[in-house]
């Protein structure tokens, strides 16, 4: 049977100095004065990053997508549309993440609403894929899954401190701050993201590198194995939504491929069922089954409650599991 390891459950702490990061405080839980500008966020981790380019204060940001949910399947509500429509900045990640919000962004878009799509202002690598897609029976039935540019940016600290400067101006421009300040705030943002991945890229190096092979729930590891020298073996869920269920023919072929290559974890996510990983665990010796924060922020105390600890908190527990 595999052992199940969930987040926040020894998990190690690598450096309680890195947060000079955490530069603001979460904005959706103090009282902000009638009149402040407010900055309409997709995701809790674009929210947390939003915060600290602008920790001077002076905005207001309203997170879209709860803490938990999925970016992927999230329907927005009249409410989202009238607090979007009012926003004077929206920063969404692009890339086909938020899909059903795309729609009531082009929407706001067309009617004035600067929308800022993050992902779209990166070097974005293809997806991966992972397992053999010329036998896949779901491929056709979702079209983000496997082709174009993968959308998870986040996971390359790189690539967003690259973007925070042209978002920051952004920001300062549309919501009336002090370009100097959030500059000073982006520089001391784009050093934490720094030590960050020196962080992990040390981390990683306690794993063998015969072991840095990632089978994922679904695609969103690969700005991960890009930056940090991983193989992605395979994917459960053909869907990248997360949300297909897998085939028996499918489960049969993963089976073959892990047992070939000599995985030690499956990793599974919060904001998905770990069903079909720990199905495909059972029936393999010695694999257990690692629960990851992909596409949403932690609950506060998690450890991954911003977007720098949802990093080392996956870091550290990919290295757990692989060393």
């Amino acid at each position: 049977m595999p052992r199940l390891r969930w987040p926040g459950v020894g998990v190690v702490v690598l450096s309680a100095a890195l947060v000079a990061s955490a530069c603001g405080d979460d904005t959706s839980e103090q009282a902000q004065p009638q009149g402040v500008p407010v900055v309409v966020v997709t995701t809790g981790i674009w929210a947390d990053v939003v915060d600290n380019i602008a920790c001077q204060g002076g905005v207001r940001i309203e997170q879209l997508v709860p803490t938990g949910g999925d970016p992927h399947s999230y329907e927005p509500s009249m409410a989202d549309r009238a607090t979007t429509e009012d926003a004077v900045l929206v920063v969404a990640n692009g890339l086909a993440l938020e899909e059903g919000l795309d729609d009531t962004l082009d929407a706001v878009e067309g009617d004035g609403t600067p929308v800022f799509r993050v992902a779209e202002h990166v070097d974005a690598i293809e997806y991966a894929g992972g397992h053999d897609d010329e036998h896949d029976d779901h491929a056709e039935d979702d079209p983000h899954g496997h082709e174009g540019d993968d959308p998870h940016v986040w996971f390359d600290p790189i690539r967003v401190a690259g973007v925070l400067p042209e978002l920051g101006d952004e920001l300062a421009a549309r919501a009336g701050l002090d370009a100097g300040e959030v500059a000073d705030c982006v520089d001391r943002y784009a050093s934490a993201l720094a030590e960050v991945d020196a962080e992990i890229s040390a981390l990683v190096q306690s794993i063998p590198a015969e072991n840095r092979k990632l089978v994922t729930s679904h695609d969103s590891l690969g700005y991960f194995a890009d930056r940090y020298g991983f193989d992605l073996v395979a994917t459960v869920s053909p869907a990248s939504s997360g949300l297909a269920e897998m085939d028996l023919r499918h489960l049969d072929e993963l089976k073959q491929v892990l047992e070939a290559t000599g995985v030690r974890a499956i990793f599974a996510e919060t904001q998905h069922s770990s069903d079909d990983a720990e199905t495909l665990a059972d029936q393999l010796e010695g694999v257990e089954v690692v629960t990851l924060y992909t596409g949403s922020l932690g609950e506060p105390g998690s450890g991954a409650d911003t977007y720098i600890g949802l990093l080392r908190t996956n870091a550290t527990l990919i290295a757990e599991a692989l060393a």
